[in-house]
């Protein structure tokens, strides 16, 4: 006779289980001047092997740098020299670059700034420090809308859009049903911050691509 499955222990194990697809694929941290946005996706393996990769590029050229000055006396000719100066400048240009991205970090938020009226968008490392990518303030915002994603179960991608243009940047992603009170939030702040606060110089606030 085949022993029938224990019925709290299948209904706990399902619970868990509809709990864990079902849970948010981003958090929201509160903070005095306002809050912040972040995925809880896990980062993407090549995303997480970039920083390594960077730092392996950066040390090679460093090395390459410094082997260019262990060249024998014999060879240090005034134009050999110059030559020399302007090599190592290039490596060590190259160096520097590879090892400010590869301290950056991969990881991004995005920080709604409801004292100043603005949006930054920041990438953190593992240690906790944040470099800043773009400023948007508020009255730049053209819209808060929700993209969804046909045949991904009733995924969606919240973004915001730049005046009246084509230009989005993603906010988060995930179910519909855990983007709308999001949505609302960001819609309201916004609005009422653009509404009550003088208006703000878009220079501030905008990378120089925009």
């Amino acid at each position: 006779m085949t022993a029938l499955p224990d019925i709290d222990d299948f209904l706990v194990a399902h619970a868990e289980r509809f709990a864990t697809e079902t849970a948010p694929l981003f958090e929201v941290e509160d903070a005095y001047w306002g809050y912040i946005v972040r995925s809880t996706e896990p980062v993407p393996i090549v995303e997480r092997l970039m920083p390594l990769f960077a730092w392996l590029g950066g040390i090679a050229f460093a090395v390459a740098g410094l082997g260019m000055w262990m060249l024998p006396q014999s060879m240090l000719g005034a134009d050999v020299l110059v030559m020399k100066l302007g090599m190592t400048s290039l490596l060590a240009g190259f160096a520097g670059f590879l090892f400010w991205y590869a301290s950056r970090g991969t990881q991004t938020e995005l920080q709604i700034d409801t004292a100043l009226g603005e949006v930054r968008e920041v990438v953190r490392n593992h240690a906790g420090r944040s470099s800043l990518i773009g400023r948007y303030g508020f009255d730049s915002i053209g819209g808060v809308f929700l993209d969804r994603e046909p045949g991904h179960g009733g995924e969606a991608a919240l973004v915001l859009r730049y005046r009246n243009t084509v230009k989005t940047m993603p906010v988060a992603r995930g179910q519909e049903r855990h983007l709308t009170a999001l949505r609302d939030r960001l819609g309201r702040d916004m609005m009422l911050r653009t509404r009550t606060a003088p208006r703000i110089p878009l220079a501030r606030f905008l990378p120089s691509e925009v």
